[in-house]
């Protein structure tokens, strides 16, 4: 078993894939395969993005899928799904795995970007034996043996996502002012219109 490459399509913007394609070998055939991703806090795995998709995983990191990246503890996450079952007349399986960009810290500069770099996945082979026992779901209970796939350099795939730019910071502030203050006066203006018009109303009343 050999992972033989690793890519991330598109490689810009917000929403992405992991693309892992793995050689197998004959005796893989009885094996069970398992991808394991280290993924950066800039990435977002939506667990319930990866059971519409029927992918069997399990995953430990961070579930706000909503906070940008400087709000969250800095701690990479961890995602191991199932590459099975895999057809006896392959000899490879493609592994792919939606993922997402959390929103990440302003620099400065004309439409700043950041290079989010994701390493390749380790691929693990897991063989029946005769004893049992595993507490990880997405595993075969009669699955013991575990073998990691032969070292292949392959590189990290890196995803560009653009970034809030603080030179706008200004030019936003003001906006917000101005926004804000209009808001205001229109809400003044529409209380004083319906002020005046219930006051006309009594007078009216009041000479009937």
């Amino acid at each position: 078993m050999l992972l033989s490459s690793f890519a991330v399509s598109p490689a810009r913007g917000f929403h992405s894939t992991l693309s892992a394609r793995i050689t197998l070998h004959d005796e893989d055939h009885t094996c069970s395969i398992f991808v394991l991703y280290t993924l950066p806090p800039s990435v977002i795995v939506d667990r319930h993005e990866l059971a519409d998709h029927g992918i069997e995983f399990e995953l430990w990191g961070e579930s706000n899928l909503e906070l940008p990246v400087f709000a969250i503890s800095q701690t990479n996450t961890s995602l191991l799904l199932s590459a099975r079952p895999v057809p006896h007349h392959l000899n490879e399986v493609l592994v792919e795995v939606p993922i997402h960009a959390r929103y990440g810290v302003p620099l400065r500069g004309s439409r700043p970007r950041q290079l989010i770099e994701i390493p390749p996945p380790t691929c693990v082979r897991a063989c029946p034996q005769s004893r049992t026992s595993y507490s990880l779901p997405c595993v075969p209970a009669d699955a013991i043996h575990f073998r990691v796939s032969q070292f292949h350099a392959v590189p990290a795939a890196k995803l560009d996502v653009p970034v809030g730019s603080l030179d706008d910071l200004p030019l936003v502030e003001a906006g917000t002012v101005v926004a804000v203050l209009a808001a205001f006066l229109w809400l003044v203006y529409r209380s004083w219109m319906c002020s005046s018009k219930l006051q006309s109303r009594h007078f009216i009343d009041k000479r009937d």
